[in-house]
């Protein structure tokens, strides 16, 4: 009997560009159609047609990432799938463009891959998704004496990237998405890919502008109604949301905030000065990697826990939940409570909710997650960093961590 593990070309079909575009298309006018206001200018706003190719760590490709464009500038980024085995057409929403340059990638992670082997050739770069969302440079080199072989460069800090596991701390590891992700799920997956195509086709009856490019304007109200695919929208909202915001009773904005980790190791860190900011207890991230006992590989969940707890002198309360559901995330925000999100070698915060509400007959309802993350790692945390809803069946969520006044 062979214990030969199925590879995730046999459990999922590769997507064509063409088709993770009509995706990418949809989903930007559903989150305008939804009502949400971080998408309130995304109605007349382009997709790039030509999207940036990103593999996975076991050489397939894995995503696409489409920019979205209003004019000359770009407003935000789709990142949607490559393989249906991912599940999920559409992975994320950002708010902005990337903060990083492919080309300046690429080039850098090209001479520290010379450094390191000073008489190899550079024959062949490419981008990984090496611990999503976390981008570096693959660099395929060459030598004679060597022979062929490669570097993960990331695209923040040009450091090598040497850690593997997705068991690692939260921190600076790598994995494969598909393999350790996506393909231990691969039916369920499969099934949810289906259903977005049956759904991408039924709104395309129903709405065959829908998909326009060039700046297509449809009324807002006729919208909802063409692509709701149920005669409901007069009592039902197409879409629900909340976020976190300060002094909830007054109808205030939102006041969360984006702060970038200072090193390639403090997501963990970064995560807890936005969530500390919030409650008005304020330090620099080396006090907050101090308290939490963040090391060389990254920080663990019971020293998040315990910083948290320690840098308020127990004014907050901090629990460690490692069977994370959308409902309780749904439920701190509702509360007015941001949490930190963990992911497979990854921290970050979460302050809002999406749902939609309609759907096609017998489907489970579409859920997003509003993440700050602080990757990428900027010096300045006020650079880097990224803000994107995300939906929630697209990647594994290994841990919550709700943080409450005690």
């Amino acid at each position: 009997m062979s214990n030969k593990r199925p590879t995730t070309s046999e459990l999922g079909e590769p997507v064509a560009p063409t088709v993770a575009l009509q995706h990418a298309v949809l989903a930007v006018r559903r989150a305008w159609a939804g009502g949400v206001p971080d998408f309130a200018e995304w109605a007349s706003a382009n997709v790039d047609s030509e999207p940036l190719i990103i593999n996975d760590l076991n050489g397939d490709r894995l995503f696409y990432d489409f920019n979205v464009r209003l004019d000359e500038r770009t407003i935000g980024v789709v990142r949607a799938s490559a393989n249906q085995v991912v599940g999920s057409p559409v992975v994320s929403l950002q708010l902005g463009p990337h903060q990083w340059s492919v080309d300046d990638a690429e080039r850098e992670a090209a001479k520290v891959a010379k450094q390191s082997e000073a008489r190899a050739d550079v024959t062949e770069t490419s981008l990984v998704c090496y611990c999503y969302p976390k981008i570096a440079v693959r660099v395929e080199v060459a030598s004679r004496e060597a022979g062929p072989s490669s570097m993960l460069v990331d695209v923040g800090d040009l450091k090598p990237v040497e850690r593997f596991g997705a068991d690692e701390e939260e921190g600076l590891s790598s994995y494969s998405f598909l393999d350790e992700v996506a393909v231990p799920e691969a039916d369920l997956r499969r099934r949810r890919w289906e259903a977005a195509e049956a759904e991408l086709e039924a709104s395309r009856e129903a709405a065959p502008t829908v998909l326009e490019q060039e700046g297509a304007k449809v009324d807002l109200a006729d919208l909802k109604v063409k692509l709701a695919l149920k005669p409901y929208v007069g009592y039902m909202s197409f879409c629900s949301w909340n976020t976190v915001k300060y002094a909830p009773r007054c109808k205030a904005p939102e006041v969360f905030r984006l702060y970038a980790q200072q090193t390639d190791v403090y997501c963990a860190v970064a995560t807890g000065q936005m969530i500390l900011d919030f409650y008005k207890y304020h330090f620099d991230q080396p006090a907050i990697a101090a308290a939490m006992g963040t090391g060389l590989g990254g920080t663990s969940n019971p020293g998040q826990v315990a910083g948290y707890e320690s840098l308020s002198n127990n004014g907050l309360d901090a629990t460690y939940d490692n069977t994370a559901t959308w409902s309780e995330a749904k439920a701190e925000i509702d509360a007015n409570r941001p949490v930190k999100s963990g992911i497979p070698g990854h921290a970050r915060a979460c302050a809002g909710w999406k749902r939609q509400n309609i759907t096609l007959i017998g489907q489970p309802p579409k859920r997003w997650l509003k993440i700050y993350d602080p990757w990428m790692w900027n010096a300045d945390i006020c650079k880097g960093g990224a803000v994107y809803w995300e939906d929630w069946d697209s990647v594994t969520h290994t841990n919550f961590i709700y943080v409450r006044h005690s």
